[in-house]
């Protein structure tokens, strides 16, 4: 009997990482889906006829897409479940990349981003729920390490491949770029209805051992935890959009780059992202304990703050140090933050809800980046560093507090045992 469950646990082991990859492929194509107008926005702007200001629109619409969904993205994932939700955030992203696609009108590219906002700020989260489900708390670091870098694995990706597909000197061309993306959404589509599966056993199940009463959304949303979570994570957005879609034309206009030399030191930053975020998926299945995850939080949220107050503030001698810096921290604040969602909710089954109160700041903090642009663009660059630090701040003083709140909890949890 023992030697059978023991088979039954290895082969979800199995299934758990084959279901992760899928979900961690398809993470990355939705941030390709949201990144094709960034990497096309020369041509797509003369093709359309459209100027600066509504580019922008189109840019950030997901953020708003997302801060309307936050309210009922966890009551659909506990009424459906993962496994069908993803399925949901995918079509999303696909239906809505088919629309852009076709869209020969400002109007109806908008429609066609709207609905691939869903997919983009519902697959934040979705997953890491998912994630809490087929992996034990001890085996989730790895996991959702890795997933933390589907934003900058995303850009990376279609940076580097769009040129392949369009021509400067037609401004049209933009679309084979579009479709380019829908064909990648289709397959992994197709391939996640073909190989994902709900786990026989979930351990957010485990972790709410004793616990019989069934929860309710509600009382999630009611949690201070969670709360903390959002507004912190809302100011790590903020800060880390500002920087990755600025800092180029800082360094443009401030240093006297060209726009191709800071978009590859831009890059030193996105692949220190990637490589902290998976090294630290590592370091998250050694360090097992709440409280010990939580002070490499706290650690890596007042570097992260430091790196933001100095963007725009930063010479040329030390941009180097400075883009290793802010990636070392931007790859290690998210991983932890989603890895702890289970343990930041009031109970494990509300998993859902921290996941999508973080969505909700991850809006938040994507809607209010746009500030900075116009600071800059009435009291020039150094002026928006105030903002920028008390970003880093309240996401530092967030982190501390939740570090605070969730060793309150434990303490009490074991009183009680």
């Amino acid at each position: 009997m023992g030697s059978e469950v023991k088979k039954k646990r290895i082969d979800q082991t199995g299934r758990a990482w084959l279901v992760a990859i899928i979900a961690i492929i398809a993470s990355v194509f939705i941030s390709v889906n949201n990144s094709k107008l960034a990497a096309t926005s020369s041509l797509v702007m003369p093709a359309l006829g459209i100027d600066t200001t509504s580019l922008s629109f189109l840019m950030s619409i997901n953020g708003y897409a997302g801060f309307v969904l936050a309210f009922i993205a966890a009551s659909i994932i506990m009424k459906f479940g993962t496994r069908k939700s993803t399925l949901v955030v995918l079509l999303c992203a696909l239906v809505g990349g088919v629309i852009s696609a076709f869209a020969s009108t400002y109007e109806l590219l908008v429609v066609g981003r709207l609905i691939e906002g869903v997919g983009y700020c519902c697959i934040g989260t979705v997953v890491p729920v998912l994630f809490s489900e087929w992996f034990p708390p001890s085996k989730r670091g790895l996991p959702m390490g890795i997933f933390s870098v589907w934003v900058p694995l995303g850009a990376m990706f279609i940076m580097g491949t769009s040129g392949f597909f369009f021509n400067v000197d037609d401004s049209s061309s933009y679309r084979n770029v579009f479709w380019f993306v829908v064909v990648l959404l289709a397959v992994i589509t197709i391939t996640w209805i073909a190989a994902a599966r709900n786990p026989q056993h979930s351990y957010l199940d485990d972790e709410a051992v004793g616990d019989d009463e069934k929860p309710k959304v509600s009382e999630g949303f009611r949690s201070l935890s969670c709360w903390v979570t959002m507004i912190a994570f809302a100011a790590f957005s903020l800060g880390t959009a500002a920087v990755m879609n600025f800092e180029p034309l800082y360094m443009v206009q401030a240093m006297g780059m060209d726009q191709a030399a800071a978009n590859g030191m831009l890059n030193i930053s996105n692949i220190t992202v990637v490589i902290a975020g998976i090294a630290i998926g590592f370091v998250m299945n050694i360090v097992k304990s709440t409280t010990g995850r939580m002070g490499i939080l706290v650690a890596g949220a007042a570097l992260q703050g430091v790196t933001f107050g100095l963007a725009y503030v930063i010479g040329e001698s030390m941009l180097v140090p400075w883009l290793i810096l802010f990636g070392l921290a931007n790859g290690v604040v998210p991983a932890i933050f989603f890895t702890l969602v289970a343990e930041i909710a009031p109970r494990p089954q509300l998993a859902s809800v921290s996941s999508t109160l973080m969505s909700l700041g991850q809006s938040v903090g994507g809607i209010l980046f746009g500030v900075v642009g116009g600071i800059v663009t009435t009291a020039g660059w150094g002026a928006s560093a105030g903002l920028l630090s008390g970003a880093g701040a309240v996401m530092f003083l967030g982190a501390l507090a939740l570090m605070f709140i969730l060793r309150s909890r434990e303490r009490k949890r074991s009183a009680n045992e």
